[in-house]
């Protein structure tokens, strides 16, 4: 079941994970350093909007939703009417903010990211009732209009205009078009009514914790951009940007589908079946998020030097460079902390205990960047990162095992191990060559893909053997009837 799922959210978020990547590759030939950096400025003040006012709402309704699968409208209701509340409160304060004080240059930036944060937070929240009604169709055909739309009009924009607005208003207009065309007919017939008291008290207790978790998690993962364009500048934040992104937009993004393919499966077992065969599923799901996280950062870490000379522009290859390889690792840690040890708060309810992991990242990563920005520049921040994340994956881990039976740690790091160090020998070896640097990338991944998924097999990993039988089974049966 989980391979059959994430076979079918690869496709579903494969496209738009694309065309998000090329996107890096356009704006860092259109937009200068300086353009860039406040486009990624914006994004991050946009993901700290996000965590703090709507995404707990998202984890609301894909964590409640399935305990009403024949009344959707139950949850769905009190979430319509929680999310316009908070985006009229939200276009309020923002503007009122920006009002008062706005730094030189950004005037004409700070309405068209107000708007985007609703519009995002919309089109997230349509993509987390598609995940939590088990509908990776309606999730793929969304995020790929939405990608596809924002990459053309924000490219043309950029082109046109050379502005930080270009991809900010494409992405809006993505997200708005993608709504339009295949998202209103999910709330069709479904109307804003206000929460009841105890669906108020539910959603809260859960809820609440998180908006406070995702402001932490914030101050992790984009608090660096900002220590960076304080100590060193815009243009170098543009330059860190896009190092970063590269690597969560590659691993980060397949980490992700395997998580937006796998929860779901845990949620369900767990309020089926009960806490047994949540662990059952809770032990697939984690072979598959280690083995997945080692050999992609492995690599990653393995084609670094062609990748970046292919997909980045000239003037941002050496600082892309310096980051890549730490911000790889950290792609590996994040995913394995967010998608599988914090799973057991989920499971529980009891999101109060990411309070604890998260707040321990947030300072380490703040004290770690105060230290480390001023003299090692943007390798500090990288550093930075990993560390943090380090320290927040281990306390997740601690707790975890304390509120929820989750598999044992080592059988999972052996079953990540092994397939990482094939798929880095194994892409290694293919970079040597000496071929044009296209083909050997490609090689080198179809090289290491095919290692890795040797491997998988012979591990059996997330039961992988038994549905390579099936559909071994199936092909000789569909050729005997021929």
């Amino acid at each position: 079941m989980l391979i059959r799922h994430v076979i079918v959210y690869l496709f579903a978020r494969g496209l738009p994970g694309i065309v998000n990547f090329l996107a890096l590759v356009v704006y860092t030939r259109l937009l200068t350093h300086e353009d860039f950096g406040r486009y990624s400025l914006v994004i991050a003040g946009i993901g700290l909007a996000h965590v703090v006012v709507f995404q707990w709402l998202l984890l609301v309704c894909g964590r409640f939703l399935p305990a009403y699968p024949d009344q959707p409208q139950t949850v769905l209701r009190p979430v319509l009417a929680i999310f316009l509340c908070l985006s009229a409160i939200f276009a309020l304060v923002a503007y009122g903010v920006a009002s008062i004080w706005v730094p030189p240059g950004w005037h004409d930036i700070i309405p068209v990211a107000i708007i985007l944060t609703i519009v995002q937070a919309w089109h997230e929240l349509n993509l987390r009732l598609a995940t939590a009604q088990l509908n990776p169709a309606h999730y793929g055909i969304l995020s790929a209009i939405k990608a596809v739309l924002a990459l053309l009009l924000g490219g043309l924009l950029a082109w046109v205009y050379q502005s930080a607005n270009a991809p900010l208003i494409g992405l809006i207009l993505g997200a708005i078009v993608a709504w339009l065309v295949a998202g209103r007919s999910t709330w069709s017939g479904i109307h804003p009514r206000l929460p009841t008291r105890e669906q108020f008290k539910e959603f809260g207790g859960y809820g609440f914790p998180l908006a406070i978790t995702f402001s932490l998690v914030w101050i992790t993962s984009s608090s660096d951009r900002l220590m960076i364009a304080w100590f060193l500048g815009e243009a170098q934040t543009g330059i860190y940007a896009v190092g970063y992104d590269m690597a969560q937009q590659s691993l980060g993004l397949l980490l992700t589908i395997i998580n937006t393919a796998a929860m779901p499966l845990a949620i369900k077992a767990l309020e089926k079946e009960g806490i047994e065969a949540a662990g059952q599923q809770m032990r697939q799901n984690g072979e598959l998020m280690f083995a997945l996280a080692f050999s992609g950062a492995a690599g990653l870490i393995a084609i670094e030097p062609v990748m970046i000379g292919l997909f980045v522009g000239e003037e941002f290859r050496e600082g892309a460079s310096t980051v890549f390889m730490w911000i790889a690792l950290t792609a590996a840690i994040i995913g394995i902390k967010s998608f599988h040890f914090d799973i057991a708060f989920h499971l529980t309810r009891q999101s109060k205990w990411l309070l604890i992991t998260s707040g321990l990242a947030a300072a380490a990563n703040l004290g770690l960047n105060l230290v480390f920005v001023p003299h090692f520049g943007i390798a500090g921040a990288a550093w930075s990162a990993l560390l943090a994340y380090s320290v927040a994956a281990v306390s997740s881990a601690i707790i975890g095992f304390q509120v929820f039976p989750m598999p044992r740690i080592l059988p999972l790091l052996g079953r990540g191990f092994v397939p990482a160090v094939g798929v880095y020998w194994s892409a290694w070896f293919c970079m040597q060559m000496n071929i044009a640097p296209v083909f050997k990338m490609m090689l080198s991944i179809m090289v290491a893909g095919g290692v890795a998924a040797m491997i998988f097999l012979i591990l059996d990993l997330a039961g992988m053997r038994q549905l390579a039988n099936q559909y071994r089974y199936r092909l000789f049966k569909n050729l005997f009837k021929r």
